[in-house]
């Protein structure tokens, strides 16, 4: 049962993680946790939706993923104290002509 004031949330949890971005549902717990509804990992920026995500959510993630997956190419905050990582991982730095730390380039 939700108090008060998680009812006035939004619907939608966005967290932003050290692998990609995950989708969840506020209003439904799974394993003590938010339920899980879609991930987004910054190697591929593929959106991978779980089989039971509602459809009433499905284009609010969408949407949330694609002003994501537009910045392939990109580095990208995803900590408070400025790490990033590259938006579309390998691929995106070999196909922008940028020098891979791991390459040897």
């Amino acid at each position: 049962m939700l108090n008060d004031d998680e009812q006035k949330l939004p619907r939608l949890f966005i967290g932003v993680f050290p692998c990609g971005i995950s989708y969840a549902d506020r209003h439904h717990e799974e394993h003590g946790d938010y339920k899980s509804l879609a991930f987004l990992p910054y190697s591929a920026l593929v959106l991978e939706f779980r089989k039971d995500c509602p459809a009433e959510l499905r284009s609010e993630i969408i949407a949330s993923a694609d002003a994501i997956q537009v910045r392939k190419g990109e580095q990208y905050q995803i900590s408070g104290c400025g790490q990033t990582v590259l938006l579309g991982g390998e691929k995106a730095a070999r196909e922008n002509g940028i020098a891979s730390p791991t390459s040897g380039d």
